[in-house]
């Protein structure tokens, strides 16, 4: 039985376990014990205590540094204040759309303090002085004052931290989690009936520290068992998946998570004169979730990499959310994908066969999931409806939301807004209840649509999206709005385009808009930005087929 812990306990342990983080930044390995780790929180916390600060204050964290950041979330922690992190700027970001975005964010937060880099610091100290209730800002560097134990820890009903989902359906949410919901969640992940983390287990991950799959799962998940986390920048991978898999290789891996996306980017990028210096047989744990996972992507992965080691029984779907700290259910480890063709379990107008959904498991022991229509009633077996769960992992609520969080989580239930269905008790996974595109009386899911696409010639793949366009009173037009690849005419691609929708479900596609590379934006988390895309197109702002 595992016993439940606070952020500053669960490092605290694990400063004595004489392992820590390896932090990777530009090709360098460069190791921290915990205990390095839980020096430098003290002085963090320390600090911020002398600069005020004090319990229920709201510290703002926008730091792309690994280390920084997480010596900054524990430092706030001890501190006794309320971390709420935010997604730096990437490379290629424009700064003034990226401060006019965040500003919201800092806004619904009501941050008293900002910690971040000296490149971003005079930038957000500006943004304070425009704002109604300015905050402090502070850099890493200037949070040193000796460390020293606090006179008080956090319990376990305090708030471990705030968590802003990423927004792929609407503007970003602060979810607030408790010590004991972070605890209760990642103590599951860890245990026999999820990864059954034991001593040789090493993480490695390229994930973004702001996102609960970077954050909770590969960050907090090794401090919590007191075993090795290895980080990379998420830049880093994205410039050139092979230093992921090269990662896995040098350190022996045998865990690490992906969305579904990544899996297809190695599987097209990595070439085969980099494959000979791979080896993946380490790699026990395959996880893939944050976004839908496609069957044939989990296949190419496999194919691609069976020459390098990998292991296709490694694969480990799952399903989770923010607010639910992060997992919600598991498969069976060691197991290859278990699939289900859809049109035997939802009416989405397709011919049989025509989608493969891919199993995410059962809950965690402790927790409950059930499948519900619009009334609340429970469904059976194989009826696609609305994901709802319940138990420990469920967020306190959203931050300083009250009618958010009463229309979410109702009864005890966290309703999800997730559509999926049960089958032998495993749940499959089939898209977001506000995506649906309803016509003529029938549902489509707009995933179905776009994986349908992403395959054709001419397509960027992973830069289609799909969904209904609404006029009050009449069905919806469907609309797909795909960024190109290579040189077919634009004509000639939504003909394609339509043909295959049509072939495939029997559906007429309204409009194709085909816009430049880069336009359809992906959440922090790698999902595309369905809402945000709509919103452009009903704003007249792509061109299109009409």
């Amino acid at each position: 039985m595992f016993r439940m812990r606070t952020l500053p306990d669960a490092l605290a342990d694990a400063a004595q376990s004489g392992v820590g983080y390896c932090f990777v930044v530009d090709g360098v390995d460069t190791s921290r014990s915990y205990a390095e780790i839980y020096r430098s929180a003290l002085s963090v916390g320390r600090s911020l205590r002398e600069a005020g600060l004090g319990r229920d204050d709201v510290v703002a964290i926008v730091l792309p540094d690994a280390e920084e950041y997480l010596t900054a979330l524990f430092g706030a922690s001890i501190a006794g204040v309320i971390p709420a992190s935010l997604y730096p700027p990437g490379p290629t970001t424009e700064f003034g759309r990226y401060f006019e975005l965040t500003q919201p964010i800092l806004r619904s937060a009501r941050a008293r303090a900002l910690i971040t880099s000296t490149e971003l610091a005079p930038h957000f100290s500006t943004l304070a002085l425009t704002s109604a209730d300015p905050w402090t800002v502070f850099t890493r560097e200037s949070l040193n004052a000796p460390a020293v134990e606090p006179d008080r820890r956090p319990s376990l009903d305090d708030i471990a931290f705030v968590q802003f989902t990423s927004g792929s359906t609407s503007i970003p949410k602060g979810v607030v989690l408790s010590h004991r919901n972070v605890s209760a969640n990642v103590e599951a992940i860890n245990g026999p009936a999820g990864l059954a983390v034991s001593g040789d287990d090493v993480a490695v991950s390229w994930l973004p520290l702001n996102h609960d799959m970077g954050l909770v799962g590969m960050a907090l998940g090794p401090v919590y068992a007191g075993k090795t986390g290895v980080l990379m920048p998420p830049t880093m991978f994205v410039r050139r998946p092979a230093e992921w898999l090269r990662a896995i290789t040098r350190h022996r891996g045998t865990i690490s998570f992906a969305p579904n996306f990544a899996f297809d980017l190695c599987a097209r990028r990595i070439k085969d004169a980099e494959l000979a210096d791979l080896n993946l047989s380490s790699w026990r744990v395959a996880g893939c979730g944050a976004e839908p996972v496609h069957a044939p992507t989990l296949a190419a992965f496999a194919a691609r990499f069976a020459s390098a080691g990998f292991r296709d029984t490694a694969f480990f779907p799952t399903y989770g959310l923010a607010e639910h700290v992060l997992a919600a259910t598991f498969p069976p480890r060691n197991r290859r994908p278990k699939t289900e063709t859809a049109s035997s379990v939802h009416s989405s107008g397709g011919r049989d066969g025509t989608v493969t959904l891919v199993s995410c498991g059962r809950p965690f022991p402790g927790h409950e999931l059930r499948i519900v229509n619009e009334t609340g009633t429970v469904l059976p077996e194989r009826q696609v409806g609305e994901i709802v769960l319940a138990g420990p992992s469920v967020m306190l609520g959203y931050y300083k939301q009250d009618a958010l969080t009463a229309q979410t989580i109702r009864n005890g239930w966290l309703h999800t807004g997730d559509l999926g269905f049960l089958s032998g008790g495993e749940l499959f996974v089939c898209g977001r209840l506000k995506d649906i595109i309803i016509v003529n009386g029938r549902k489509y899911h707009p995933q179905d649509l776009e994986w349908a696409v992403d395959d054709l010639a001419g397509v960027r793949r992973g830069r289609v999206v799909a969904f209904g366009s609404s006029v009050a009173g009449r069905a919806d037009r469907v609309v797909i709005v795909v960024e190109p690849s290579g040189t077919v005419p634009g004509d000639i691609l939504m003909e394609a385009i339509r043909r295959q929708i049509g072939n495939l479900f029997g559906l007429y596609v309204d409009d194709v808009a085909i816009v430049p590379s880069g336009t359809i934006g992906r959440t922090t988390s790698g999902k595309v930005q369905r809402a945000a895309t709509r919103a452009r197109y009903e704003a007249e702002a792509y061109g299109s087929s009409r």
